[in-house]
């Protein structure tokens, strides 16, 4: 299932949605066939959730952002409102990825003690090890990368809006998924830098034990 799983990406983000916003416009009115629209991803997004059993920081994170932006939909009276209310949800996002940054619990550190976690390391260990200060500063830079994604993300979406109004919404709402996926694969790279710099660290600490080890002997 999983070697399919970017092509039902693309179906549920980008295909199913545009086709209903292209068939549903004329019957439903703009609101309701963008509020259609939605279903796709939401439907698959809830199935990843329980299938992958993501009942962490990560998987709340996850589902706690789509509940949220789903509520907004709802309470729209007008596409283009539907389309705003993305932007003010980035808004929102970046005001609490900042808040874990301010408080030094920057989210992406959980992120990864809950990946961590199912690779069979426990979280109290994880949490020690990534609070050092050798590895602490590059949770916190990963946060400010998904803030710079977000504020990337609403300038992109307002020029969009701008530029092509609900009628745009096809080429918006493409243009927005491809966004987001390029972000992702950079996102995903700087994770795995981050992750060889947790190996690297993991290393110099059993050098380290060594040492000791020998000393007292």
């Amino acid at each position: 299932m999983k070697k399919f799983k970017p092509i039902i990406e693309i179906i549920c983000y980008i295909v199913l949605p545009i086709v209903i916003w292209k068939y549903g416009r004329e019957p439903l009115g703009d609101y309701y066939a963008m509020l259609l629209s939605t279903a796709p991803a939401f439907v698959y997004t809830i199935w990843n959730f329980f299938n992958d059993r993501q009942f962490n920081v990560s998987g709340l994170y996850i589902m706690s952002s789509l509940m949220v932006n789903t509520i907004l939909d709802l309470i729209s009276d007008s596409a283009e409102w539907m389309l705003w209310n993305g932007i003010y949800f980035n808004f929102g996002m970046i005001a609490f990825l900042l808040l874990t940054i301010a408080i030094k619990k920057p989210i992406v550190m959980y992120f990864l003690i809950d990946a961590a976690y199912v690779q069979g390391t426990p979280r109290e260990e994880s949490l020690k090890k990534y609070k050092s200060k050798e590895l602490f500063k590059y949770f916190q830079w990963l946060t400010a990368f998904l803030i710079l994604r977000d504020v990337l993300e609403s300038g992109v979406k307002i020029w969009l809006i701008y530029k092509y109004g609900v009628d745009g919404f096809d080429k918006i709402l493409i243009a927005m998924r491809t966004f987001g996926w390029i972000m992702s694969v950079v996102f995903v790279g700087a994770v795995m830098f981050v992750f060889n710099k947790i190996s690297q660290h993991a290393e110099k600490e059993k050098s380290a034990e060594s040492e000791e080890e020998e000393k007292v002997i």
